[in-house]
This record gives structure tokens, C-alpha cells and sequence, in this order.
């Protein structure tokens, strides 16, 4: 894994996550770009090949608590396949005040599922 700016705090554990993924064997090449995310920054890049490493990494990750990005657009995404976000940005990004969230939809009310009939 390249890393294009300071390492945030926890990196080195993401860093031998990577490194141990790209020890596993793989039977295709996949060229997934895998990116990490600071404060909308990004800080670090590297490609896996195969399921096995496509799939263990990103597990790894997300049970160090970094947020995971697969689908958005090319600004979003920084030029990558997956995206993850350090677990202090995701914070910052949830505690916004200015973040409105719509409020739920209830589809089906409660207790009337028979009621027109």
C-alpha cells in the first residue's frame, strides 16, 4: 500500500492487513483499487488481485472501525473500487448538525394488514 500523506493513528494494523492480503494466492487478476480516506483526503492507495484478497482485506478494515465505500461517483470515490474512510471523519461527517435526515417511511402501519377487507 502506498501511503501518500502522514500515517492517521491505527494505520499500521490497516498496513499489514494489506500486506498480508496480498500474500494470498489468486487464481484471476482483478486489479481492484482500494483506497483510504482522512478528512477527505486521500492517504493511501493500493490494488489486490482475487477474491480472497479482495475479500479479506476489506473485512479486516471494517472491523477496525473504517467506514466502506463501494459505489459513487468518480470525485466520491477518488479514482477506486473501494473506499474507506477513517473512522474519525465518519464521526465528524455523522455529528454535522447541518446533516438532515429524512425521517422513516412506515410502508406498511402496524396491526392493519387486513383492514380493507
Amino acid at each position: 500500500m502506498e501511503l501518500l500523506h502522514d500515517a492517521p493513528p491505527g494505520f499500521d494494523g490497516i498496513a499489514k492487513a494489506f500486506a498480508m492480503a496480498k500474500l494470498l494466492p489468486t487464481t484471476h487478476r482483478m486489479d481492484v483499487k482500494i483506497g483510504l480516506v482522512r478528512d477527505g483526503v486521500l492517504l493511501a492507495v493500493g490494488r489486490l488481485d482475487g477474491y480472497r484478497q479482495v475479500n479479506f482485506f476489506p473485512d479486516h478494515v471494517r472491523k477496525a472501525g473504517w467506514k466502506e465505500s463501494l459505489l459513487g461517483g468518480d470525485d466520491d470515490m477518488h479514482g477506486c473500487d473501494m473506499l474507506f474512510t477513517h473512522p474519525d471523519s465518519a464521526r465528524r461527517q455523522d455529528d454535522d448538525p447541518s446533516f438532515i435526515r429524512r425521517p422513516a417511511v412506515e410502508l406498511w402501519p402496524a396491526g392493519n394488514h387486513h383492514a380493507d377487507r
